[in-house]
């Protein structure tokens, strides 16, 4: 896939369908948009979310950018057994835990990533995956 830049607008917009399902889950979340170079293009909080989620939803949106996949995707391999519930996987500022969604054109061209923190990483997962669709 060729690497585009994801336009403001379409940041915000990302931004605002997970803060929609964030609240209807009853979460106060964390919310960071990078480009496809993996540079910050938005970051919002919502009032209540716990100060750490702000360097947990950078490195989820890091990691699905760096990979073009969802960052939960890149645990399944390297897990034995059951999954760690809330078991932070990192290794060089990437976050193997759900909550990383690559964003992606009609043609999937890769724009950038949305990490959300927030909840649990199942919870994580579905607004992000709520918020791209």
């Amino acid at each position: 896939m060729s690497q585009s830049t994801i336009p403001l607008e379409s940041a915000t917009q990302v931004v605002e369908a997970g803060k929609r399902k964030a609240h209807e889950l009853g979460l106060s979340a964390v919310f960071a948009v990078l480009d496809a170079g993996a540079n910050l293009v938005s970051f919002e909080r919502m009032d209540g979310a716990w100060l750490a989620s702000n360097d947990l939803a950078t490195a989820k949106a890091r990691t699905s950018v760096m990979f073009e996949m969802p960052s939960e995707a890149l645990n399944a391999p390297v897990q034995l057994g059951e999954p760690l519930a809330h078991f932070d996987h990192t290794n060089g500022g990437l976050l193997l835990m759900g909550g990383g969604m690559p964003i992606t054109d009609a043609e999937g061209n890769l724009l950038g990533a949305l990490g959300v923190s927030g909840g649990t990483p199942e919870q994580d997962a579905e607004v992000a995956r709520t918020a791209v669709s």
